[in-house]
């Protein structure tokens, strides 16, 4: 374990086996936990075995690490097809992600002591939901000092153009200074023998082959599926993350490439949106203009009188959560929506096994399977469902769940589209006659 706030010795960690023991064991548990573990890891090693064997493996690594023998390998490129778009994904040598993964998580730690200002993705500890309950807390201060009908707060959505295909990664990128410091921060002597520079720079900046055997290194864009990019997303904008975080009462939040910015004060935004586009060039980024998106956040929804660019809401949606002008949090409306999606598909199913019930039967029915589907505890609760507990702080999202569940029941019951079947079987007929489960109640009892 790595004592908080103290940076460690790189190069003394590579060292010791017990660092890569350690990450070979994580590796086979994720591979163990996806029905893999005796998957072939390498020349007929299954993950298996290189858990069984981790004293052995980690000792070798370790001495090639050390030794300046450790040569990494090509990773060898594949196209990922998700949501019908096509996207570049590499696959490392199983050593190389071993040694890659154990960097990840000794330069991450380097990094934190550093100082990731504002920075909330691919930490321990640290998650979207994290970031969005701080500028929830954010909100309900300034709320406190303005009052509810007091002026909006300022807030700018952005994010880079795509960020990980166009990060600068040649000999001259900015990324290598703030990597080199990361990685020397624990240094005794303040430096890094050229060996373990070389070993950093190889698996940042891998020898890519294609299927025909061609070989390519990059001078833009990182080799997404090795363990590395996530570090690299992290630091590749510290400056930027460092000039806005310096402007005073300002709150500021940064995803991977996803970004939010808010204050008070309009003059506060511009003199972020000036020391952002400053850096944008030498940091070789570019914001995504079409995607940006600026609010007046208050409880009437009007926008800037003083800037037509900052459009009135009352509430903001970000990282897959959206927060209420008055601080409250709820899952995003797409979250929302799949969640009511898969408890009516239940129901659609259970509905022709029904069918010669009297409706009052059929919705006793529905409501039994409905407590069953909302509970944590069950192994057939609904996906999403802790979710939903755990975050939403926003009781008026949870009784538009009720409704919409509820709704789908009395559909499903009185085949009746709409809501012309709780003219047959009230609200209340289901919650206080039939003991149909309130997700507000539930919440409550957090």
């Amino acid at each position: 374990m790595f004592t908080a706030g103290e940076p460690i010795d790189v190069e003394t960690e590579l060292a010791n086996p017990r660092t890569y023991e350690d990450t070979i064991l994580r590796i086979f548990a994720k591979r163990r936990d996806r029905g893999a573990g005796f998957a072939e890891a390498f020349g007929g090693v299954s993950y298996f075995s290189t858990a069984a064997e981790r004293q052995t493996l980690a000792k070798a690594i370790a001495h090639r690490v050390t030794s300046g023998e450790f040569q990494t390998r090509p990773v060898d490129l594949w196209i990922l097809e998700t949501g019908g778009k096509r996207r570049e994904a590499h696959l490392a040598d199983f050593i190389d992600h071993v040694v890659g993964s154990a960097l990840f998580k000794l330069l991450t730690h380097n990094a934190q002591c550093h100082g990731l200002p504002g920075v909330y993705s691919y930490l321990a500890g640290v998650t979207n939901v994290g970031a969005m309950q701080t500028f929830a807390d954010y909100i309900r201060a300034h709320r406190e000092r303005a009052g509810t009908k007091g002026p909006p707060l300022y807030v700018l959505q952005s994010d880079f153009e795509k960020y990980g295909d166009n990060l600068p990664v040649g000999p001259d990128a900015a990324l290598w200074k703030i990597l080199r410091t990361v990685a020397t921060l624990g240094s005794k002597n303040g430096e890094i023998s050229s060996s373990t520079w070389d070993l950093i720079t190889g698996l940042v900046r891998p020898v890519v082959r294609e299927d025909d055997g061609t070989e390519f290194v990059r001078l833009h864009g990182v080799a997404m599926g090795t363990p590395l990019v996530p570090l690299l997303g992290n630091l590749a904008v510290v400056p930027m993350d460092e000039a806005i975080t310096a402007i005073d009462g300002i709150f500021y939040a940064r995803y991977n490439d996803d970004f939010i910015i808010a204050h008070s004060g309009l003059a506060a935004l511009h003199e972020a949106d000036a020391r952002i586009d400053s850096l944008m060039g030498g940091l070789g980024v570019k914001r995504k203009l079409s995607k940006e998106l600026r609010t007046a956040l208050s409880g009437n929804g009007r926008p800037s009188t003083d800037d037509p660019a900052y459009l009135g809401r009352d509430r903001v949606d970000c990282l897959g959560l959206t927060v209420s002008h008055a601080g409250t949090l709820s899952l995003g409306p797409h979250r929302l929506s799949r969640f009511v999606a898969r408890v009516a598909r239940r129901m659609d199913a259970i509905g022709p096994a029904l069918f010669d019930e009297p409706v009052d039967e059929r919705a006793r029915h529905l409501v039994a399977a409905t407590n069953v589907m909302l509970d944590v505890t069950s192994p057939f609760a609904v996906a999403g469902l802790s979710s939903i507990l755990d975050t939403t702080t926003d009781r008026g999202s949870l009784k538009d769940l009720d409704f919409r569940i509820a709704r789908k029941i009395v559909q499903v019951a009185t085949r009746r589209t709409g809501v012309r079947g709780f003219r047959q079987l009230p609200p209340a007929t289901l919650y206080r006659d039939m003991g149909l489960v309130s997700l507000v109640h539930l919440r409550n009892l957090r």
